[in-house]
């Protein structure tokens, strides 16, 4: 999610929630809606030994001492061993500003409680603090380690929680809902304000970033995607300092696939951290590298002239390829005539963006009518082998030295 996509889904979910509250207080005052009645006899009806534990289980883990030191404790522990300082500051400023808002709509619309409570609670049944300290602590963890089981995860934390509450008749449903919105909202909001400063101590970490955005590529983007370039190009490790000139990268693998076609390329941003991936492409690879040999190349190749100093061995390999490349060296093209390069820095990976940058370009290449793609991959980086595999590329006769791997578009 973009930072403009968190801030609008905070706001919006506290909005709902001060929403809420606003149609308790001017329909029934401080009373039951009429869905909570029939909830609240619902669960009364419903509840067992069994369902009773659990819900005490949960109401010792989700209020209190616990919930107020034990559980950010835990999860502040958790991120100073992993060294998240930014992390740590953003989900203890959350858990706070969670607390501090929900005092303030208890106090605000002084909702009572349901009369056959099982546990004895503080003032205020609007909303349900247990829910919202539920809900904070799940998009919290979301935030730090976006991944798709812990959202699960968290989803289920929330929605159990507020069941709890109802079994133990210490909130109406609509408390339950409204605490969900104030937490979620509230961590929504905290991570919004915090994405740039938090990709700013992760770009270079390889940790998880959250705010990415992936665009179109615009021709200011050229220096930012040679920067990846050369940060990825060993095999996809930084390749700094192992040339004469570190530009040979991006001139070989990047600069002119925006050149010839920055209509097949596309950007992954961070806010605070810039262009920290892409995917460039060609629909057609023979046409492609005639342009390539007749046009670009000439034009860049005098930067890399020899001269007295020693060519490390790999730059005069890399040299070699640029000035080898001609149309018609793959027999796979006739195929697979596309073709396309890939490249995300470590804190960009592991979050589904190599495949939504896939996903666009494939979409593209399937408008024009291109029948398939290839890709050649250091047989070294293992990781991209795997990846392109599990997007369905297939092996195809290979030269030594690469693995080439394709997949049918049409």
């Amino acid at each position: 999610m973009t930072s403009r996509t968190l801030l609008a889904s905070g706001l919006a979910c506290l909005a709902l929630a001060v929403g809420l509250g606003v149609l308790i207080v001017q329909t029934i005052g401080d009373g039951p809606l009429p869905v909570d009645v029939w909830w609240n006899a619902f669960m009364t009806e419903a509840r067992s030994d069994l369902t009773v534990s659990f819900a005490r289980t949960l109401d010792r883990l989700g209020g209190g001492r616990f919930a107020l030191f034990v559980v950010p404790g835990a999860i502040a522990i958790l991120l100073i061993v992993l060294r998240r300082w930014r992390a740590l500051a953003f989900a203890l400023a959350t858990f706070i500003a969670s607390v501090a808002v929900v005092q303030l709509l208890k106090n605000l619309f002084g909702r009572g409680r349901p009369e056959d409570m099982l546990v004895l609670s503080d003032f205020g049944s609007f909303p349900s603090g247990h829910a919202a300290n539920a809900a904070t602590i799940a998009v919290v963890l979301w935030v730090v380690f976006p991944r798709v089981w812990v959202a699960v995860a968290g989803a289920v934390w929330v929605l159990a929680m507020a069941f709890s509450r109802t079994v133990l008749s210490v909130h109406w449903l609509s408390d339950t809902i409204g605490g969900a919105l104030v937490g979620a909202g509230v961590a929504f909001v905290a991570a919004a304000i915090s994405a740039p400063w938090i990709a700013r101590d992760r770009a270079g970490e390889g940790d998880d970033m959250i705010g990415f955005g992936i665009r179109p590529f615009r021709h200011e983007d050229r220096d930012a995607v040679a920067e990846v370039c050369v940060k990825t190009a060993d095999a996809g490790t930084d390749a700094t300092g192992m040339f004469r000139d570190d530009r040979l990268w991006a001139d070989v693998f990047a600069l002119p696939y925006v050149e010839r076609h920055p209509d097949l390329a596309w950007v992954v941003e961070a806010p605070g951290a810039g262009v920290v991936g892409y995917v460039l492409g060609v629909a057609d690879t023979d046409a492609f590298e005639t342009w390539f040999r007749d046009e670009w190349w000439p034009s860049r190749v005098g930067a890399y002239a020899e001269s007295d100093a020693v060519i490390p061995s790999r730059e005069a390999e890399i040299l070699r390829y640029a000035g080898a490349r001609a149309p018609g060296t793959l027999s796979a093209t006739a195929e697979y005539p596309a073709h396309l390069h890939i490249d995300l820095l470590p804190a960009a990976q592991g979050q589904g963006l190599g495949r939504k940058l896939t996903d666009a370009l494939f979409a593209a290449l399937r408008e024009r009518g291109v029948p398939g793609l290839h890709v050649g991959v250091d047989p070294r980086n293992t990781g991209a082998a795997a990846f392109y595999q599990r997007l369905g590329f297939e092996r195809l006769p290979s030269a030594p030295g690469v693995l080439l791997l394709g997949i049918r578009l049409a």
